[in-house]
């Protein structure tokens, strides 16, 4: 494998060290022969309070560049291998600006995983479309996905209203089973772009489910206390809590819910919910917490296929944790982009580009995505993807629903 990058483990105190030595190998000419390597760029906060989102992805993009490159790289290309850019967006919309624009400009690349969170990668998609070159994300916002974007944006997983939807649908057979009795719904969700769109499908799902909604209230990005928040979701009587927050906003909800003792039961429908910081701040209170999440490491569909299975266990092996969320998504997203070099027996990227448009995979690497298709619309939503529920149990976030990806029944909570 090509590049000083890809050949060593990251940890998150590198990560800002290493995005300036990804970008200080040079320009590589306007063409790129059979042999030379293949550059995919994988933009992201890689510092700040959305370090963990880049984390992951760097740690799974890592991972399925080894396993094509070991495979053979692309077969149509005399065996080119891909080599790994990995940029720090920062953790603002200027610097995934500035950043997506530097890299664009310094390397021939063929496509971009990225951005993480949906601000920065709205930020990034006129400099993506300026240079022709294709994103796909995991970001969530409904608003990403419109043809406005020129076909160069890919949402391999669900929208923010899917993940809103699945959380409702939830609730609903939950009551029905009676394994709870939800009669009032509390939201709260992020001031930006992903809480703001994830509320709408929660808000108008919760009342056409027959349940009052006694609390709707928003809360400003980089929030510091949580107990105010908890407070109302109090006073409100509230049965159930939609919170629709990002990783660090969700450990401060559940911590200030905890120190007041609340019993009011939680279905989070953001990744702070299924990422790993959670489980390690709470300990054994995170068991029996529900969340609505993009990707799962144990759905059926994964863990029905040996080969999925393996990708899941060697990470698990060399970054001593679980396969959290958007790194299922990375993981699949570069397995998208060889499959479509080896379709086009070509690394420019507006023919990957037009071959990600008409793609429909069903089988090898990308099925890692739920459930088992991915394909792309004409507004870069993948149609087929499902969202999950998960409950923590155990100390790690269980596929609990829907019936046809759940590997694991619902633990009451008390």
């Amino acid at each position: 494998m090509t590049g000083s990058i890809v050949g060593s483990r990251l940890s998150r105190r590198r990560f800002g060290m290493l995005s300036g030595v990804a970008l200080s190998s040079g320009l590589l000419p306007a063409r790129l022969s059979a042999q030379e390597p293949i550059n995919l760029a994988v933009i992201g906060p890689m510092n700040g309070s959305n370090a963990v989102g880049g984390e992951m992805v760097v740690r799974a993009s890592k991972l399925a560049v080894e396993d094509v490159n070991a495979a053979g790289g692309i077969h149509a290309l005399n065996g080119a291998k891909l080599n790994l850019i990995i940029a720090d967006s920062t953790d603002n919309a200027q610097g995934a600006i500035t950043t997506t624009e530097r890299v664009l400009s310094q390397q021939k690349i063929a496509g971009v995983f990225g951005l993480v969170i949906s601000p920065l990668t709205a930020a990034a998609i006129p400099a993506l479309i300026k240079h022709r070159v294709s994103v796909i994300t995991a970001s969530t916002a409904d608003s990403l996905v419109t043809p406005a974007n020129g076909g160069y944006l890919f949402m391999i997983g669900p929208t923010g209203s899917a993940l809103g939807r699945v959380a409702v649908d939830f609730v609903r057979a939950s009551n029905t089973a009676k394994t709870t009795n939800v009669t009032k719904a509390a939201i709260l969700y992020i001031n930006n772009a992903y809480g703001q769109s994830a509320q709408k499908g929660v808000e108008k799902l919760v009342r056409e489910s027959g349940i009052d909604v006694v609390l709707n209230s928003a809360y400003p990005e980089n929030m510091t206390d949580a107990s105010p928040l908890v407070t109302k979701v109090a006073r409100s009587g509230a049965d159930v809590l939609f919170p629709l927050s990002d990783v660090t906003d969700a450990g401060l909800i559940l911590t200030a819910l905890h120190s007041a003792r609340s019993k009011v039961l939680v279905f989070g429908a953001g990744s702070g919910f299924t990422w790993p910081p959670i489980g390690q701040s709470l300990g054994e209170k995170v068991n029996g917490l529900f969340g609505a999440a993009a990707w799962n490491w144990d759905m059926k569909n994964v863990v029905s296929d040996p080969k999925l299975v393996n990708v899941t266990t060697r990470y698990e092996k060399v970054y001593g944790g679980y396969m959290p969320e958007q790194a299922g998504e990375a993981y699949g997203a570069m397995w998208m982009f060889a499959l479509a070099m080896e379709k086009t027996a070509s690394a420019d990227s507006e023919k990957l580009r037009d071959a990600l448009a008409t793609m429909k995979v069903t089988s090898g690497y990308p099925t890692i995505i739920q459930p088992g298709l991915v394909e792309f619309g004409a507004n870069g939503a993948n149609p087929n993807v499902k969202a999950v529920m998960i409950q923590w149990q155990g100390g790690k976030p269980r596929t609990v629903f829907p019936p046809e990806l759940a590997t694991h029944q619902i633990l009451t909570p008390h």
